[in-house]
């Protein structure tokens, strides 16, 4: 076994491992808010309250600490996470605490006042000695930590999303490394114009040594220089123009201020490489792509359109896992400095990548 195929099964191996936490926290989520609900019936019944007077306080006390729960650790923790601002977050876990006590005294307060007026039997749930600020601070300390208990768990799911999908996009950009179909369709050129000793032959074969090198020693890397990604990029369409001959038209126009830039390495291949697998290709229509790059400052712009058959084609389930991985990565990696469009019509297919680096 390659170092590359143990590396890629460890990761597969690590990626089912998440899987399985990441579905265990949505159950162990739900039989934490059963033992609450449960837990929050008994100490009702503990003071000999009556039975319609337990379910109401109950359901009471429980919907205030789950919709605040919700709120906090279903939107405003995520948000926090996504745009790193935890700091912020931690002032509305304490805002959103207090308010948590302050209603669940509200409505301790509230049911006081049903068994004074009759509503309910007395029970030993209330007492003389007891006041606002008492009952302030009795609930202070069950809010914190059942808040602190929820965000916790949110946290570390979070924090588990985030690193499976990190782990997947990884294991996509393994198996992507090298097609085998896209590889054995070269070599098949190669063979044949070497044995018809045509001169694109060592044109041909060098740009494939140089795409296999880009992938193997530049793609598992952080970031790559703007140059070597381009060239990874050009030699990738002058092996695909080769190939196809006079069936495309491939219409290429690039505009870069610094080529020193620096990004993520095979971000921009899938867009390219869809559309070469999706163009259009008849002997009565030539098909065609266009490529348009532009760098400028701290902008890079990648559009690019294919004609497409007017006739649809059937296409496997997969066919969409290459733009999905783009999409996923581009989320962990440029969160909010970055916008993807696809649009597409009956003739033509237009992606455009817009990224701040």
């Amino acid at each position: 076994m390659t170092n590359q195929q143990y590396i890629y099964y460890l990761i597969r191996y690590i990626c089912s491992m998440k899987n399985f936490i990441f579905k265990s926290y949505k159950r162990f989520t739900i039989l934490f808010w059963i033992l609450i609900a449960i837990l929050l019936w008994f100490q009702s019944l503990n003071y000999q309250t009556s039975f319609m007077e337990a379910i109401l306080l109950t359901l009471c006390i429980f919907s205030s600490i789950f919709l605040i729960n919700i709120l906090l650790s279903n939107y405003l923790l995520p948000k926090a996470i996504r745009e790193k601002k935890l700091g912020v977050f931690w002032g509305q876990f304490i805002g959103l605490t207090l308010l948590m006590g302050l209603i669940m005294v509200l409505i301790l307060a509230a049911f006081r006042q049903l068994e004074l007026s009759g509503f309910f039997s007395p029970s030993n749930l209330f007492s003389d000695s007891d006041s606002f600020w008492v009952d302030f601070k009795n609930q202070m300390p069950a809010s914190i930590v059942i808040n602190l208990a929820i965000v916790g768990l949110r946290f570390y799911y979070e924090h588990m999303r985030l690193e499976k999908i990190h782990l997947e996009s990884e294991l996509q950009a393994l198996k992507a490394q090298i097609n085998p179909h896209f590889m054995f369709n070269v070599l098949n050129h190669i063979y044949y114009y070497v044995k018809n000793k045509d001169d694109i032959a060592p044109t041909l074969l060098l740009n494939y040594s140089d795409i296999l090198r880009y992938q193997l020693y530049c793609g598992q890397q952080k970031d790559v220089n703007l140059e070597e990604e381009l060239q990874f990029l050009k030699n990738f369409i002058n092996i695909e123009t080769i190939r196809w001959e006079d069936k495309l038209d491939i219409n290429c126009l690039w505009k870069i201020e610094n080529t020193s830039k620096r990004i993520p390495p095979l971000l921009l291949i899938p867009l390219i490489e869809n559309a070469f697998k999706h163009v259009s290709r008849s002997s009565n229509d030539k098909g065609y792509i266009n490529i348009n790059f532009e760098q400028k400052e701290s902008m890079i712009c990648l559009e690019v359109e294919n004609s497409k058959l007017a006739i649809p084609v059937n296409r496997k389930e997969q066919s969409g896992l290459g733009l999905e991985n783009l999409k996923n990565r581009l989320e962990i990696l440029l969160h909010n400095k970055y916008s993807l469009s696809i649009q597409e019509t009956e003739t033509k297919y237009n992606s455009k990548l817009v990224i701040q680096i």
